[in-house]
């Protein structure tokens, strides 16, 4: 058996790599939010006067608009399928970056424009590209979805990088357009080549043109089941910690003593340690527990948060401070969507993980600006660590009671 599902699991690889690797390259452009902006907080300060929170508003406001549309984006990536929406959320989340360049200083101005980045960000959320390589994978779904979500530790790899050699040597304003202009130009052309769900004359053979219809649990099943529940206050807890921590990791580390660019550099490693833990996630997703993998990742940031809490950390120990919160941020994702495709079935995956995604939201606009806020009136970063370190422990204890798949939910099972 175990010979016929390697087998099986090569065939999926053959058969739709492509897929894979577009879903990648386009889920990379949700993270420019998070990684990229970072290095270029500062400068909006001295240029605008504004204080650490009045920067991080705009953050919020992209997240808090997730609130109110990611189950309605959801309902319609079910419908419509996410080929048209992944590409429409590219023009619209890249073009909206580079918008940040027009920023006048008022904070109606610059909440507006996150607002229009915010449509981005819910039309190339993770179920956009996750669904339609759950739908092609089973033996091997849990390595094919890291493979997707790599897409963020790679934009955490570069962004911080990119951003601040294009601030120091183009300004800011420019540094927005270069970095949206840049992720555009790279992802539009592989998704409206390899997006397609599918390879080649397989995939018309293969999917038929009316709705495909996959076996799993309806909307308001789903949210009755207790997998629901521990998955929503774990996602939760994650958004928060990632969306406070991502977008002022930059400035965090600078504020150490050490350059922008040498903090920049550090701050890539998150991206490096993601991609790794990711795919290892990916891999052992297949063969070991998924809520006792989530349960122990989500734990690593609170081990981060105490290394920086530290006196005078050196270099090494912010890359390992960094390294853990990279490793919990490429591996959570890949737990949580896992484990929902598990308990829940495809039929309203994209709907089900969009509620989960919506009490994320909330979180994640609430941690920028609190992040904010706490530095405003500490003058330093360690209240916010500490708060971190509590929210982790609950969100890993949340992921850890969800307990095993009560069904099978395989490509080729009932209800």
């Amino acid at each position: 058996m175990r010979g016929a599902e390697r087998r099986s699991a090569g065939a999926e690889w053959r058969d739709y790599w492509p897929l894979t690797l577009a879903a990648m390259v386009g889920y990379s452009i949700i993270g420019l939010q998070s990684y990229a902006f970072g290095p270029f907080v500062s400068h909006l300060e001295a240029e605008f006067g504004w204080s650490r929170a009045d920067a991080m508003i705009g953050v919020s406001v992209s997240n808090a608009v997730g609130v109110f549309l990611n189950i309605l984006i959801g309902m319609i990536v079910d419908r419509l399928g996410p080929r048209r929406v992944g590409l429409t959320g590219l023009f619209v989340k890249g073009g909206a970056f580079a918008l940040l360049a027009t920023a006048t200083g008022t904070l109606l101005n610059w909440s507006l424009l996150w607002g229009i980045l915010a449509v981005g960000v819910v039309l190339v959320q993770s179920t956009v590209w996750t669904k339609a390589v759950a739908a092609r994978f089973d033996q091997s779904r849990g390595l094919a979805m890291a493979v997707v979500l790599s897409g963020t530790p790679i934009t955490a790899m570069i962004a911080p990088v990119l951003g601040t050699f294009l601030i120091e040597n183009y300004g800011w304003r420019m540094g927005f357009v270069g970095v949206g202009l840049s992720w555009v130009v790279v992802s539009v052309p592989v998704v409206f080549f390899l997006f397609r769900e599918g390879n080649g004359a397989k995939v018309a053979a293969a999917t038929p043109s009316a709705p495909v219809m996959h076996p799993g649990l309806t909307l308001s099943e789903g949210v009755r089941t207790r997998a629901f529940l521990g998955l929503m206050i774990s996602f939760g807890a994650f958004s928060f910690y990632n969306m406070a921590i991502a977008t002022n990791l930059v400035p965090l580390l600078s504020e150490t003593g050490i350059t922008p660019m040498q903090a920049a550099g550090i701050a890539s490693i998150m991206g490096l340690a993601g991609i790794i833990a990711r795919l290892l996630a990916g891999f052992l997703l297949d063969r070991w527990p998924g809520n006792i993998i989530g349960m122990v990742c989500q734990f690593l940031p609170v081990l981060g948060c105490a290394i920086l809490l530290m006196d005078a950390p050196s270099a090494l120990m912010l890359s390992v401070a960094v390294a853990c919160f990279g490793i919990a941020t490429g591996a959570e994702m890949d737990a949580a969507l896992y484990l929902a495709t598990r308990h829940f079935g495809l039929k309203a995956f994209a709907a089900l993980f969009g509620a989960i995604i919506t009490f994320g939201a909330v979180n994640a606009a609430i941690g920028p600006y609190v992040a904010g806020r706490l530095h405003d009136a500490a003058g330093t970063y360690d209240p916010l660590l500490m708060v971190i370190m509590v929210v982790m422990s609950i969100g890993a204890l949340a992921i850890g009671a969800t307990g095993r798949p009560r069904h099978n939910w395989g490509l080729g099972s009932g209800h």
